[in-house]
């Protein structure tokens, strides 16, 4: 049997991305409202960079972006999908601290491998969102290629989890209140006195306090900063940057990794679904942690 990967639209992974990669990933659409109109998330053909523009300006407006998850239906078929020819699947979903999208997943694999008999659908819970999640579904499809076994790729990618690390900073925390994702009392604190927060997705697959500063660009620097502290230099790796319509910003940042030492650094947009949770000018770098680091 061949392995196929897949993971949810909260990966990051354009159909550009995609192609530049030479990945064979299937990325599970999502939906994304803004205003009056829906859209399908990467179904849709839309230019990523200037639809960004749009869609964050929008909300700096007020208008609400609101989104939906994966349901069980649309993996279950999915899945089949794969299964029927030849394959096992292995999928990558956002944290479970975050979204109910790995219980749908879950609860559709769980009723194919039961029907089954064994283990065809194997769920990772990425404990992140974003190209953190990506990055360890890019990692499995390196694995397939490579020729390890179903087994084999299971095991490595629930290891190297634990070692992906997502921080960020946001420059207005009213967005990631507003769909409870942290406590309104770190908000109020946080606006009241222009302090900008760090944020990291911790190993309880849930978005946890780390750090803060006063003003945005010294958040810019203490998020490089904390990056460099963390990050394991001793491996050769990609470092992820992403920004929700905030490309002056993100260049700033890059610069200070790229002055501390980091040197493979690719930049792109913030995917649209998450982005509608923290909100426009948000920065966020991905990247293989030291060992004891991510959490």
């Amino acid at each position: 049997m061949g392995i196929s990967i897949i993971a949810d639209a909260v990966s990051n992974l354009f159909p550009e991305i995609l192609k530049e990669k030479n990945l064979d990933i299937i990325v599970m659409n999502m939906h994304l409202t803004i205003g009056d109109k829906e859209y399908n998330c990467y179904n849709d053909e839309l230019n990523i960079t200037e639809f960004s523009k749009t869609y964050f300006a929008m909300m700096e407006e007020g208008y609400k972006a609101s989104t939906t998850l994966v349901n069980s239906y649309d993996f279950t078929k999915a899945f089949k999908k794969e299964i029927e020819k030849g394959n096992k699947v292995l999928c990558f979903t956002m944290a479970k601290g975050i979204s109910g999208t790995f219980d749908s997943a879950s609860m559709a694999a769980r009723d194919i491998n039961e029907k089954a008999g064994e283990e065809l659908v194997h769920v990772i819970d990425t404990m992140t969102a974003g190209l953190g999640e990506g990055m360890q579904a890019i990692h499995a499809d390196k694995l397939v290629k490579e020729g390890k076994t179903f087994e084999e790729v299971v095991e490595a990618a629930e290891n190297y989890k634990l070692f992906v690390r997502s921080d960020f900073t946001v420059d207005n925390i009213k967005f990631l209140i507003s769909t409870g994702r942290v406590s309104r009392l770190l908000a109020r604190f946080a606006n009241l006195i222009n302090i900008k927060v760090l944020l990291k997705h911790n190993n309880e697959s849930k978005i946890a306090f780390a750090g803060s500063a006063i003003g945005r660009k010294n958040s810019i620097k203490k998020l490089a900063k904390l990056v460099i502290e963390k990050i394991d230099m001793d491996k050769e790796q990609i470092v992820y940057i992403t920004h929700c319509a905030s490309l002056e910003d993100s260049e700033k940042l890059k610069a200070f990794l790229v002055e501390g030492g980091i040197k493979n650094i690719e930049t792109y947009d913030y995917d649209l679904i998450s982005g509608a949770h923290i909100g426009p000018k948000s920065l966020a770098v991905f990247y293989i942690a030291k060992e004891g680091e991510t959490d």
